[in-house]
């Protein structure tokens, strides 16, 4: 028997959603992408029910180079200061994750997501600024996820 076998599924969960935190970098494969992708949850609702995400991507893709209002959402992270990195990569911040922290849980449970780092502080503080300079969230949104009022 194992320590986690003491804990409902309910238990399990609550501790789950507590232990999120702004900066954590997961490993998911979304039905809609035919390869895993990273994402950084970069805003948490004072609940801890949803999460505001970004991708994580290798590359800019050439559509958004010609278009500078996205390029300017791509914010470079560099390898080594986030060691969970292969290379020099960007977080995307011109599509925002809103999801539900209980599908996180589920997709861990499932095998299909795993936590494999944090972006580094400073990265997240660039990141965070991007998003709130980005006019994206509505004001709701921002206190939501950023709790600024």
């Amino acid at each position: 028997m194992s320590i986690g076998d003491a804990f409902s599924s309910e238990a399990k969960k609550a501790l789950f959603q507590n232990a999120l935190a702004k900066g954590e970098v997961f490993l998911n494969k979304f039905p809609e992408i035919d390869h895993p992708k990273f994402f950084i949850v970069v805003g948490l609702s004072d609940d801890k029910l949803y999460t505001c995400s970004v991708y994580i991507n290798s590359e800019i893709h050439p559509s958004i180079r010609a278009k500078q209002e996205l390029y300017n959402l791509q914010v470079p992270i560099q390898k080594a200061n986030n060691g969970f990195l292969r290379h020099d990569s960007y977080a995307c911040c011109s599509t925002l994750l809103p999801i539900e922290s209980g599908k996180i849980n589920e997709w861990k449970n499932s095998g299909s997501c795993k936590v494999i780092g944090q972006v580094s502080e400073q990265d997240l503080e660039i990141i965070t600024n991007t998003i709130l300079g980005s006019n994206l969230l509505s004001e709701e949104e921002i206190e939501q996820y950023f709790q600024i009022k």
